[in-house]
């Protein structure tokens, strides 16, 4: 195991508050390291996620898009973890 796939497995035996606290850290210190975006790069993300969350909303809405129940996919997580966890 790579030093990068230990630390993760460090902060996922962490307690859920914990890992939390490390995961809001480190999204503000890259948020706070991030350069600085122009208006028009702002302005131009901005549209191409309206153009993708739109493309998804009808894909969902036609069918084309598979959905499963929130509670699926948490459980599926929880059970993702607890096996990595105990491998």
């Amino acid at each position: 195991m790579n030093p990068r796939e230990q630390l993760l497995q460090q902060v996922l035996a962490l307690p859920t508050a914990d890992q939390a606290f490390l995961a809001q850290s480190i999204e503000d210190h890259l948020i706070a390291n991030l350069a600085p975006e122009t208006e028009e790069s702002a302005d131009a993300a901005g549209q191409q996620l309206l153009t993708e969350l739109r493309r998804r909303s009808a894909a969902y809405r036609s069918g084309q898009a598979p959905s499963r129940a929130a509670s699926d996919v948490v459980a599926g997580l929880r059970q993702r973890q607890s096996d990595e966890r105990n491998s």
